[in-house]
This record gives structure tokens, C-alpha cells and sequence, in this order.
């Protein structure tokens, strides 16, 4: 980085605002909303994730220095929406791309009260003058049309009707845990991480206070991988999209059927974000855009960012669902792996599943194990 680019600290008198902003953890970390910071710096690092995006850039100081600076703002979900912090409005809609190292920026916001370089931003505005962050000078709002709006739209619902609560079915002992019977071939990589991991479940399972199984922090649990948890799920169908309700941790998949393409410049998910197309009677669902924090099945293994999932369910009769699976993640597998799941339709109503009653299962697993030690030691 070229030192000379950079400018100077500017510090402003005390800015009176009406705008509020709220931080995830708060926001007696930083000074109050009327004492505000103006500085003028060269990003360095932009991290567009979850819960909240982070802005590093550096600062020439007074004596010549140069310190980097974090700035806070909301989460993705709102800046790509087109609103900050309390109801602020944005010139733009965030995506990934909105911000890259080398780019001049004059934010304004709180700063740290215990002197540390970190401000809470309340506006941010380019080297050319665009307000990125605050709204225009006018204060009016600006409307941009949303990515990923539908290209067609139609008002009676397409393809076959899959709506239903459906139940997987068992086959064979494996299905409990994994969708195949023996891992599919792995990279390098890959394999590495998966001797990392230690199951519950499987030939390499371990005690629940042993795991570090990410399910087990109450993470959720992504795709394919849901559908190897002992749990119903519902299939709901508008005219523009199918909606799966899961009962495990009560996520919610929207599937757009409606011509839309996916979004470009979305944080990593836990989940992916699914479209969908009908051919004949199967429609036919494209996921991308995962994070790599989850596990495939409940055996351990892995996947990189580049996960991409093709899932083609189909009513196999009027009690059957049948959802075939395809695999592809270069960085992790040495090529695409397909596998196949049935489910039975079942007479029930998705209930309540809360992720945090797991720690009763740990007290019980505890004590049975300390009851077993104290068995072996008399």
C-alpha cells in the first residue's frame, strides 16, 4: 500500500443526529450517537458476513503514522436491502463487490470509548462523493431495483403438487447417518478435514461431549445434510416458489420457481440459497452459495465454499417423495457424487424443535458415562 494515497485524520466537532444505530452486542462499546468521528483512510480488508460487515482501512495520524481502523455496520441482509442501522438509507445495495482493498473512503460514526481505532460507521461515502452508507445529502431515499427479481411470473401454481409433511424412510443402517454407504473419493483437502472431525455417529462415533460436530453448538446443520436428521419436513407451494419447512430447528427453504437466477454478491450461507425449474414432474432445485462451516451428513464430511447442490424431487407415487441428490465441490471431491433419499407421507403437524433442550441430553450422557467410570474404578 502506497502510504502517500492515504489522507489525513480529520476529526469533526460534535455531530447532532437524529439517526440511531443499533450493534449486536450493543452499543455501550462506543461513544454516543451524538459524539461523532469523521475519518478519511485506504481500505484494507472488507468483510461482507454475518452478523455484522466489517470495514478495515488505514489512517494516516497527525504525527505521520499509520493505524488501521475496523468499522462496524449492520448486517448484510440490510445493506443489500438498501438500509443501515436504524432505518438509515443507503445510495446503494451491498453486495461483496461494493468495497475492495485500495479504495479511498470518509466515514463518520462513533468511535471506541476505550481509545481503541474502531468506530461504529454511520455514514460512508466513496473517493467520488457517492454515499454508500447514510443516505444521499437530500436524505431521500433511493429505490434500486432488486437482484434476483422474477423474469416471468404466473398465477396459478406450476408442476406437480409435492405439498405434504414427508418422513424419511429407512433402508439401511447407514442412512441414519450418511447418504451413501462408504465416503465418496476426497481430495486432499478434504480428507484431511474429515480425520479432523469427530462424529456422533458412524463407525468413528464418539460421546456427545467429545463431538465437535458443529450441529451440536446449535449451528444449523445445511444442505444435503438436513435430510439425514430424524425429523418431518413440509413441502409448500405458491405460485412463484415451493417452500420446505423443516421441523429440525424450524429453518425454512424458499425455492423460487419463478425464472429468477441467483443472486450475485450475497455473504456465504448456512443454508445456500435454492432456485428451482419444473421438468415434467420433478422439479428440479439448484443450491449454491454455502459457507464451509457445515458437514455434508452427520458422519463428518466436509465441503468447501464452492458446494454446489442439485437436488430433483419428484412425487413417486401419492405416498412417496423421492429426492435424488448431486454432489459437486472440486475443492473437496474428486468428482460429482450422486445419492438417493425416500420419504413417506406422514399424518402429522410439524412441531416445535428447539436446538438448546440438546444440554439435557448431555446431562443424562454425562452421568452415564461418570456411572461407568465409577463402575470400572470399583
Amino acid at each position: 500500500m502506497r502510504i502517500r494515497r492515504l489522507a489525513n485524520l480529520l476529526v469533526s466537532g460534535t455531530f447532532l443526529t437524529s439517526m440511531s444505530l443499533s450493534a449486536h452486542h450493543g452499543g455501550s462499546l462506543y461513544e454516543a450517537a451524538g459524539e461523532t468521528t469523521t475519518l478519511r483512510g485506504q481500505v484494507t480488508k472488507f468483510q461482507f458476513v454475518f452478523p455484522h460487515v466489517l470495514i478495515y482501512f488505514a489512517v494516516q495520524g497527525e504525527n505521520g503514522e499509520i493505524v488501521e481502523w475496523s468499522g462496524e455496520l449492520t448486517n448484510p441482509n440490510r445493506l443489500a436491502r438498501g438500509v443501515g442501522g436504524g432505518g438509515a438509507s443507503n445510495n446503494v445495495r451491498w453486495t461483496t463487490e461494493t468495497l475492495q482493498p485500495g479504495d479511498v473512503l470518509e466515514v463518520m460514526g462513533n468511535v471506541a470509548r476505550n481509545g481503541a481505532p474502531s468506530i461504529r460507521l454511520r455514514r460512508v461515502m466513496s473517493a467520488d462523493g457517492r454515499v454508500l452508507l447514510g443516505g444521499n445529502e437530500d436524505g431521500v431515499r433511493v429505490e434500486v431495483a432488486l437482484e434476483g427479481t422474477p423474469s416471468r411470473s404466473s398465477g396459478v401454481i406450476s408442476g406437480v403438487d409435492l405439498s405434504g409433511v414427508w418422513m424419511r424412510r429407512y433402508d439401511a443402517s447407514y442412512q441414519n447417518y450418511a447418504f451413501t454407504e462408504e465416503p465418496p473419493s476426497m481430495t486432499a483437502w478434504a480428507r484431511e478435514r474429515f480425520e479432523a472431525t469427530r462424529p456422533t455417529f458412524g463407525p468413528r462415533g464418539v460421546a456427545v461431549a467429545e463431538t465437535n460436530d458443529p450441529a451440536y453448538q446449535c449451528l444449523p446443520p445445511g444442505t444435503p445434510r438436513i435430510y439425514a436428521h430424524p425429523s418431518p419436513f413440509e413441502i409448500v407451494q405458491t405460485p412463484d416458489r415451493v417452500m420446505i419447512v423443516y421441523e429440525y430447528q424450524h429453518i425454512v427453504r424458499h425455492v423460487f420457481v419463478d425464472g429468477r437466477e441467483h443472486r450475485q454478491g450475497r455473504p456465504p450461507s448456512w443454508m445456500g440459497e435454492s432456485v428451482g425449474h419444473w421438468e415434467g414432474d420433478t422439479l428440479v432445485v439448484e443450491t449454491g452459495n454455502f459457507n464451509d462451516k457445515t458437514w455434508l451428513d452427520r458422519r463428518g464430511l466436509p465441503h468447501s465454499n464452492q458446494l454446489r447442490l442439485v437436488e430433483r424431487i419428484r412425487r413417486s407415487n401419492d405416498n412417496e417423495l423421492t429426492i435424488d441428490i448431486t454432489v459437486q465441490d472440486p475443492v473437496a471431491y474428486t468428482e460429482p457424487w450422486t445419492a438417493r433419499r425416500v420419504f413417506d407421507t406422514v399424518d402429522w403437524r410439524l412441531e416445535e424443535n428447539i436446538c438448546l433442550d440438546d444440554a439435557i441430553f448431555e446431562e443424562f450422557e454425562r452421568a452415564l458415562l461418570e456411572y461407568e467410570e465409577n463402575s470400572t474404578a470399583e
